[in-house]
């Protein structure tokens, strides 16, 4: 709230709305630039549909969604809470647009890169004038292996890449639930347990550029362990029966650990589909039970919750089925239904999320 107190003397006032929703709106269009190439890739939508670079579009959809939306929307958070770096999210989503809408792809990547060394600096300057932890090292380490994803992608590293995006992704979300769990006892040997896992992730980026066979095994042993420790000690699933967003976030990153867990079993089966798995499975869970409750930090909205928001889930979910069998069964008909279902998911989370944030506005000045 704008009257709460600060608790910190010299600390900068909050970053401006409209400097916020330029960038937040820059990481949307990433987005729809991912999804549009994935739905392209998979046979949903013509590439013609993407622009004159449409073609580049399909082919580097995964760097949009991974670099573009998520370098933006993670740095975005980050600079939200300690009140400075904005320039952060802002090269990377400027990054993603280069590339997808200018065909810049040596731009965008090294604009990914700034981005990138950026957010591993906001969390150096957090851990040097706030307070270092666990938790914090465990997320700055996953912002280092966007930025080692970020120059795989500008040499041409593709397994560099996909296992620094990954453990970007991984490393920042495991870092943030393993925050919370300060919160409540854990047993002996669990903090350790956790250490081992993320040292597991941590080595399978490094591995990746001379190992690449080796450091794949050791991603998904690592993201087999990770599900079995969040599934266990995770505070999430305490709150099932919470009411309102607590309990909305608690569903939502449950489902994720379960998706999180099959990946891993596909992974170590040497499926492909066990990335979709753990990008849109694992990680989209996350963004749906996260979204509600980052609204009034990032722009001040209070969504009203509603039954209807786990609806998305479901539908993700449902899609992912037809993406695994259709996978397995080399069904292209079937991917691009998955697909679509993919894309509406998201769609309809948004819609969701728009109309909760509607009644929270017509009911905030009848609450004053």
């Amino acid at each position: 709230m704008v009257s709460t107190q600060r608790t910190r003397r010299n600390e900068p006032p909050a970053l401006p709305r409209p400097a916020l929703a330029v960038v937040a709106l820059m990481a949307i269009l990433n987005l729809l630039g991912a999804v549009g190439g994935a739905l392209a890739r998979l046979g949903a939508l013509p590439t013609a549909a993407l622009g004159p670079t449409g073609p580049d579009a399909l082919m580097a959809h995964g760097a949009l969604l991974m670099a573009g939306f998520f370098g933006t929307l993670i740095a975005l958070e980050r600079a939200v809470a300690l009140h400075r770096g904005l320039w952060v999210p802002a090269l990377a989503g400027l990054g993603g647009l280069s590339g997808w809408l200018l065909g810049a792809w040596p731009v965008a990547s090294a604009l990914w890169v700034a981005s990138a060394a950026g957010l591993l600096g906001l969390y150096g300057w957090a851990g040097w004038r706030r307070a270092m932890s666990l938790p914090l090292a465990v997320e700055a380490s996953g912002a280092l292996a966007l930025l080692a994803a970020n120059a795989g992608f500008w040499l041409g590293q593709a397994d560099l890449s996909r296992l620094g995006w990954s453990a970007f992704l991984v490393l920042t979300i495991a870092g943030e639930r393993r925050e919370l769990t300060r919160m409540v006892r854990l047993p002996p040997g669990a903090g350790a347990v956790f250490v081992v896992v993320w040292a597991g992730v941590a080595l399978s980026v490094a591995l990746a550029t001379w190992a690449s066979t080796l450091a794949f095994g050791l991603w998904w042993v690592s993201m087999a362990a990770l599900a079995l420790w969040l599934l266990r000690f995770d505070v999430a699933l305490r709150q099932w029966q919470a009411k309102g967003w607590a309990g909305h976030t608690a569903i939502c990153l449950s489902v994720g650990y379960v998706w999180l867990a099959l990946g891993a079993a596909l992974g170590l089966a040497g499926q492909i589909v066990a990335w979709h798995l753990v990008w849109l499975g694992f990680v989209m869970a996350m963004v749906f039970g996260h979204a509600p409750i980052m609204m009034p930090a990032l722009a001040g909205w209070r969504p009203v919750h509603t039954r209807w928001a786990l609806a998305p889930l479901a539908v993700l979910g449902l899609s992912l089925v037809l993406r695994v069998v259709g996978t397995l069964t080399a069904d292209g008909a079937l991917m691009a239904l998955a697909g679509t279902g993919h894309a509406l998911a998201f769609v309809f989370f948004g819609a969701v999320m728009i109309r909760a944030v509607r009644r929270g506005m017509v009911s905030r000045p009848s609450s004053r």
